[in-house]
Formats: C-alpha cells, sequence, structure tokens
C-alpha cells in the first residue's frame, strides 16, 4: 500500500470515526447525558473545575493549584517546547492542530481577591482565547500590571472556547459552596 492509499484511508476512518461518535453522543438524548453529568458532579469534592465539554476536551480538570495551563502535545511537525502544561487538549484531528496552541491559555488563583479568585489569560495562543464568547487580549508584555489588564475573572457557569469556533470548550465550576 502506497502513501495516498494510507493517506485515503486514513481521512475515510477519520470521517466514519466522527460521525460514529456524533451519532453515539446523540444517541442517548439529554436526559441521559445529564444524568450521567450529575451523578459526575454530585461525586466531586468541593472546589473548583474545568469541565471539558467539547468533543478533544471531554474531562473534569481540578483546579487546586496556583495556575493550570492549557494548551496542547507538538505535532510530529513542530519542535517539543520546554514549557508545562497540565491539561492537553487532542486538538490534532488530522495529525495537524487546528485552533488550539501548545500553550493556549492559563487559568490562575489571584491572592487576596475574595469574589473572583480564578482568573484566565491567553498565553499568546495564535487562534485566540474567548470567555463567554468574548476574545481576550494578549498581554503585550510580562509586567505584573498588563497581566491583570488583560486577565478575566472566571465565574460559575462560564464558558472558555480555545479558538473562535467553540469545538475545544470548558465550563468553569466553582463548587466550593
Amino acid at each position: 500500500m502506497d502513501k495516498e492509499q494510507l493517506v485515503r484511508m486514513f481521512d475515510k476512518l477519520s470521517v466514519a470515526a466522527r460521525l460514529s461518535d456524533a451519532g453515539l453522543f446523540m444517541r442517548d438524548g439529554e436526559a441521559i447525558r445529564s444524568g450521567r453529568v450529575m451523578t459526575v458532579l454530585e461525586k466531586l469534592d468541593p472546589g473548583v473545575y474545568l469541565l471539558g465539554s467539547g468533543p478533544y476536551t471531554q474531562g473534569v480538570y481540578s483546579l487546586m493549584c496556583d495556575e493550570v495551563v492549557v494548551g496542547r502535545l507538538a505535532t510530529v511537525l513542530e519542535t517539543p517546547l520546554d514549557q508545562p502544561v497540565d491539561v492537553f487538549v487532542n486538538d490534532a484531528a488530522n495529525l495537524a492542530p487546528r485552533e488550539v496552541s501548545r500553550v493556549h491559555c492559563s487559568i490562575y488563583r489571584r491572592q487576596g481577591v475574595v469574589k473572583h479568585d480564578y482568573w484566565l489569560i491567553d498565553k499568546g495562543s495564535t487562534c485566540g482565547t474567548f470567555l463567554n464568547e468574548q476574545q481576550l487580549e494578549i498581554a503585550k508584555s510580562d509586567d505584573e500590571n498588563e497581566i491583570r489588564r488583560v486577565s478575566r475573572a472566571l465565574s460559575c457557569g462560564d464558558v472558555i472556547s480555545l479558538g473562535p469556533y467553540f469545538v475545544n470548550t470548558f465550563l468553569f465550576a466553582d463548587l466550593r459552596s
């Protein structure tokens, strides 16, 4: 089998897999899907979480530390970065990324702030970070005042999208009370 045949076979399998996945997801219906999510939420300890709701972000991610970096692994065509990432998004649908940068955004705790103590900042992503459909500005420097200016406070129920198409999405869940 030559490379062109492999590429065609890979594409057919990719399309079939995505259609099958969407069919399985929709088969159960909203009540069953919602019931499963409720069961998960009831088992979580009080705290702050990211609930991955997109096809490449599925999961529950604890935010019980000072900073959580969201991004993806390098593809075969990229040189790996020497930067840590805490939440990996598998956005390389056809072995190449679409929306998610390797270091895309971070969520961090700001000390001494009572009402909003979790903040979102875009870390220089290519396709942008969106909070409730509004694109975040990228900091022009590492100056603390500039970081504060472009960061956005997070509240329970906020929707974070990595890129403009709302495929790679998270729901911010504050379950502390």
